[in-house]
């Protein structure tokens, strides 16, 4: 087993829903509760990716991009493509279940700008073409879902 030379980037919550719990561990960020996270700081470089894994999927959950979003939508559900991008389902269509792991590519260079893996599997049905502006990643959880950003 290799040691890594430098730690991972790790991802902060900054923003929430009224109603959205977060707790930090060893393994990573556990978001639960309902309504929407959103990550402390802007994706500035040219490409990054991020893991989450599904702990419980509940009544929902929705993984992507969204703008530095306030008030009553933090308190909703993530992708409206208006203000936000998200997946709630695999590449086959089936909801996620426990120990699914999400990964969200987001690159701003590229074309397209977003695209999401199940279990490292591509869902080409929700590359996102382009956004523009300031994007964060962000997570949603609904009723019993818990999700690990790691």
């Amino acid at each position: 087993d290799e040691e890594r030379l430098t730690p991972a980037p790790k991802i902060r919550v900054g923003r929430r829903g009224t109603t959205v719990r977060v707790s930090e561990g060893d393994e990573g960020i556990l978001v639960s509760g309902m309504g929407t996270a959103i990550a402390d700081t802007v994706i500035e470089q040219d490409a990054a990716y991020w893991e989450v894994r599904v702990v419980e999927p509940g009544a929902g959950v929705q993984i992507g991009v969204s703008y530095a979003l306030t008030g009553h939508l933090l308190d909703a559900q993530l992708g409206d493509k208006e203000n936000s991008w998200s997946i709630s389902s695999g590449a086959d269509g089936a909801p996620f279940a426990v120990d699914d792991v999400i990964g969200v590519a987001y690159g701003q260079g590229d074309i397209p700008n977003l695209r999401y893996f199940h279990n490292n599997i591509p869902i080409e049905d929700a590359t996102v073409l382009r956004i523009r502006g300031e994007g964060y990643p962000a997570v949603s959880v609904c009723s019993d879902a818990q999700l690990l950003w790691v």
